[in-house]
């Protein structure tokens, strides 16, 4: 199609608004998780998603014409999305909830907010991909307003669950970054629907081992039967993976995966507004302050 063809100059504006998209996205579900998710089992909540979220891409790849799964795919991209689904959907989320459980949201998002970088490394190694300075500059800002905005006030913890849960949170960073690389080798043959369906493929596959292993099944059909349990799911089946996932990988196809990353990882700064306007929370001077810098680090990587 046409956007294959974008050069990377061209292509910056989309893959811009297609990752802060992807991060809004994002964003309204995680309030949307909080609020209503309350008391629910992680485990099933994201079972649920995946298993949601892979029948409603499979229905929009059928609406478009393109047959029940994506067509003229080779093996080795097929490869590459699985494993991306495997690390993201099943073995991310679950470290990131671990930390959360261990050391808290903020800190564990601290240690997440490193992502990029690890993307930016992987992405060196495996591709040859390099930043200039402006970009990494803009990188650098993008993360230390993400910093700032999450830093300060963390959950207390005892020291072997600090411990834990700094490894969870790496550990969680570290799959992210592994799952945009992943994705980005088997994009080359397949559009953002396509690559989406295929990594819920490996998501499902992935979740189905963690519900055998971790005795789970009991977990999902109680969400199953809770209303505000179907509703967290088909929120985050429509709002997290069917538009969020869906931009990500269209960013991911159209930039290097450090940016893209940098971009994605917005979460804690784009919802500011939703806590000031909608939930009217407090904010702080450092929280307008992370804000200002992220973006204007993201004004960096847009040009």
């Amino acid at each position: 199609t046409e956007i294959y063809t974008l050069s990377l100059h061209d292509a910056l504006p989309i893959c811009a608004l297609a990752a802060l998209g992807a991060a809004a996205m994002w964003t309204v579900n995680s309030v949307i998780m909080e609020r209503r998710g309350i008391g629910l089992d992680s485990r099933g909540l994201n079972a649920g998603r995946i298993f949601l979220g892979l029948l409603l891409i499979t229905l929009v790849h059928l609406l478009r014409g393109h047959g029940l799964f994506p067509q003229a795919v080779g093996a080795d991209a097929w490869l590459w999305l699985l494993l991306s689904g495997v690390i993201g959907f099943a073995a991310g989320d679950s470290l990131l909830v671990s930390g959360f459980l261990s050391i808290g949201a903020r800190l564990t998002l601290l240690v997440f907010s490193f992502s990029p970088v690890l993307t930016a490394i992987l992405s060196y190694l495996l591709f040859g991909e390099t930043l200039g300075l402006f970009k990494i500059i803009g990188m650098l800002l993008v993360i230390g307003g993400i910093m700032l905005v999450i830093g300060g006030k963390g959950e207390k913890a005892q020291s072997a669950d600090m411990a834990r849960g700094l490894l969870f949170a790496f550990l969680a960073a570290l799959a992210q970054a592994a799952s945009n690389i992943t994705s980005k080798m088997g994009l080359s043959q397949v559009d953002a629907i396509g690559a989406t369906q295929i990594r819920l493929m490996g998501g499902v596959i992935g979740i189905v081992v963690v519900l055998v292993m971790g005795g789970a099944w009991d977990k999902l059909r109680a969400v199953l039967r809770s209303p505000n349990g179907r509703l967290t799911i088909l929120s985050g089946a429509c709002i997290g993976t069917l538009l969020g996932v869906v931009l990500s990988m269209t960013a991911l196809q159209l930039t290097k995966a450090a940016i893209a990353s940098t971009l994605m990882t917005t979460m804690p700064v784009l919802i500011l507004p939703i806590s000031r306007f909608i939930l009217k929370e407090q904010l702080h001077a450092k929280d307008i302050l992370g804000a200002a810098i992220c973006v204007a680090g993201s004004a960096i990587l847009f040009l």
